[in-house]
C-alpha cells in the first residue's frame, strides 16, 4: 500500500511537470533556485534522496523526519558578481506530532546603482545616478514533516516571498508640441515590490534493499506574479532522485567507511531537463570528501567539497565547504555550519 502511495505521488508530479510551460530564462526570484547546502552542492546538487536533516528545508522537506531533537543550521553562498545568499533555520522533532521547522533565506545583491534618464542639457551622458536602489529578496518558510512508517515520510513547506526592486519613476502622460516637436512627460514614482506565497513538497522512501533511498520533491510552486504588465513565475522544479551506499555490498569495508552515490533528474519550468550526479566518501564517520557534476547547466558544472563532524560541549557540529566552477564568472564558494542538541 505504501509503495502504491509513493507511485501515485510520483505520477502526479510528472503530470504537473509535463504541463508546465518551458519559459526559458523567464522566471523571477531566481535566488530560490540556487542550491543552498554545502554538502548537497559538493555532491553536484544530487540532493533529493541524499540530503539529511535540517538541510531538507531547501532540498526535500521530507528528510526533516531524521532530526532527533533540535537542529540549527547557517548557510552562506558566495554567488555571482559579489552577491551572497544566506540561509538559516531551526527545527525540532515533536515526537508523534511530527517535525517542525522555521527558516529564513536572504539574498544580498550588494550595491546596485540606480540611474535616471535626463536631457543632455542637464548631463551629457543622458542620465544621472540616483544612488543605491536597495534591491532585496527574502523568504520565510514554515515546514512540517512526518513519517508514516519506518520507510516512508512526507514533508511540506509554506513560505512567504518578498521582493523589493526599489523606487523608480514611470511615465504617466506624454505631450508633444506640434510646432517644435518637443516632448513633455509627466512622471510618477512608486516602490516596486511583491509579496506572495510559495510551496515546497517532498517525499522520501527507503526501499528496504540495503541503503537504497528514493526521493521526490516539488520546489517553488506558486502562482504567477506581475510587475507592471509583465508576468513571471518562480523557478519551479520537479526533482526525482536516488542514493545508496555502494559499500553495502562489502560489509567489511562499510564499518568505518561510507561511499554514497546519488543521482537526480530535474524538470525546471525555466530550462530544459537536467541531470545531477554526486558522490561522498566518509571516513571514520568524521571526515568527508565529495564531488559531483551538473549536466545541461549554462554556467555551473563541476563541484567538490569537504566535511567535518565534531563534538563541542555535548553538541554535535558539522562544518561543510563546497567549491563550484562557473563559466564566465568567478568560482562559487559555499559554507555550512550546523549542530544538533
Amino acid at each position: 500500500m505504501k509503495i502504491k502511495c509513493f507511485a501515485v505521488l510520483l505520477i502526479l508530479s510528472l503530470s504537473v511537470g509535463s504541463s508546465a510551460k518551458n519559459k526559458v530564462a523567464q522566471s523571477g526570484m531566481t535566488y530560490l533556485g540556487i542550491s543552498m547546502g554545502a554538502r548537497e552542492t559538493a555532491m553536484g546538487d544530487a540532493s533529493t534522496a541524499s540530503t539529511h536533516g535540517i538541510q531538507g528545508l531547501w532540498h526535500n522537506p521530507a528528510v526533516l523526519t531524521e532530526i532527533q531533537t533540535f537542529e540549527f543550521v547557517f548557510n552562506q553562498v558566495d554567488w555571482f558578481i559579489d552577491s551572497k545568499l544566506y540561509g538559516t533555520a531551526l527545527a525540532f522533532n515533536a515526537g508523534k506530532l511530527g517535525t517542525f521547522a522555521l527558516d529564513v533565506t536572504y539574498m544580498d545583491f550588494g550595491d546596485i546603482m540606480g540611474t535616471r534618464r535626463v536631457d543632455k542639457s542637464v548631463d551629457l551622458r543622458g542620465f544621472q545616478l540616483t544612488g543605491n536602489i536597495g534591491v532585496e529578496d527574502w523568504a520565510i518558510g514554515f515546514a512540517y514533516a512526518r513519517s508514516f512508517s519506518d520507510k516512508f515520510s512526507m514533508g511540506i513547506k509554506i513560505k512567504r516571498l518578498h521582493e523589493n526592486l526599489g523606487m523608480a519613476r514611470y511615465v504617466t502622460s506624454e505631450f508633444e508640441d506640434a510646432e517644435t516637436g518637443t516632448k513633455t512627460r509627466t512622471y510618477n514614482e512608486k516602490e516596486w515590490q511583491i509579496n506572495d506565497w510559495g510551496l515546497d513538497f517532498g517525499t522520501l522512501y527507503h526501499v528496504g534493499w540495503n541503503s537504497l533511498t528514493i526521493g521526490m520533491s516539488m520546489q517553488n510552486f506558486s502562482r504567477d506574479m506581475k510587475y507592471w504588465y509583465e508576468e513571471f513565475s518562480t523557478p519551479m522544479v520537479l526533482r526525482m532522485g536516488a542514493s545508496m551506499d555502494v559499500l553495502d555490498f562489502w560489509p567489511s569495508l562499510s564499518r568505518e567507511t561510507d561511499l554514497i552515490i546519488a543521482v537526480d533528474a530535474l524538470h525546471p519550468n525555466d530550462h530544459t531537463e537536467r541531470v545531477h550526479i554526486g558522490s561522498e566518501l566518509v571516513l571514520f564517520h568524521r571526515f568527508a570528501l565529495r564531488a559531483g557534476y551538473k549536466f545541461n547547466h549554462s554556467v555551473e558544472s563541476l563541484t567538490a567539497g569537504v566535511g567535518l563532524v565534531f563534538d563541542y560541549s555535548g553538541l554535535q557540529g558539522i562544518l561543510n565547504y563546497a567549491y563550484g566552477t562557473a563559466e564566465y564568472f568567478d568560482s562559487i564558494n559555499r559554507l555550512t555550519f550546523s549542530f544538533s542538541f
